[in-house]
């Protein structure tokens, strides 16, 4: 009788551990906030497209990574910048689109050059994106404030009214979130 109950125990030991053996792994995998700000700190820093995998520290914890992604959107100037200089908060809703698979658009109230509607991606409700890049130049054209006030607006209600319980894509394929 004495032998059964600890053979049962000895079980539910051993049953339980492997139950919790995931848990302690996944946790362990998980990246911290200090990680991810210097993830995140970095994204610009010499990335290529063997350098993305300093996506791989948003990806472990893709929830946390998108609410400190969003918070630090801010405007920048509108105009041209040239590869290798291509701004933080572009790299910042690079990771967005990435981790989340979103891309959102706002009106803006500015006449755009052509060149400026075209790689903006105008379309034919006056919409425009927060950055596009021409592919070949790996330039980025940056959209006037106003539009990018929108959207950082429209980042940020994402986040407030369903961001918490989104399910992460964590794409990496560049070619889906990079242009």
């Amino acid at each position: 009788m004495k032998l059964h109950r600890a053979i049962r125990f000895l079980l539910f030991v051993a049953a339980a551990i492997q139950c919790l053996a995931p848990l302690t792994a996944s946790a362990q995998d998980s990246a911290n906030d200090g990680q991810i700000k210097a993830a995140i700190a970095k994204l610009s820093d010499n990335t290529d497209k063997k350098g993305f995998v300093k996506f791989d520290v948003l990806y472990k914890n893709p929830r946390r990574s998108a609410e400190l992604l969003v918070a630090s959107l801010k405007p920048i100037p509108r105009g041209q910048y040239l590869t290798g200089n291509h701004p933080q908060v572009v790299w910042n809703i690079r990771a967005l689109r990435s981790i989340t698979g979103l891309n959102f658009r706002a009106k803006t109230k500015h006449d755009l050059a052509e060149d400026e509607a075209h790689f903006l991606d105008e379309n034919d409700k006056g919409e425009v994106l927060f950055f596009g890049t021409w592919m070949s130049r790996d330039r980025v054209w940056v959209a006037p404030m106003d539009a990018q006030f929108a959207i950082i607006n429209k980042w940020r209600n994402w986040l407030k009214n369903g961001g918490k319980t989104f399910v992460p894509v964590n794409d990496r394929n560049f070619d889906h979130w990079y242009f």
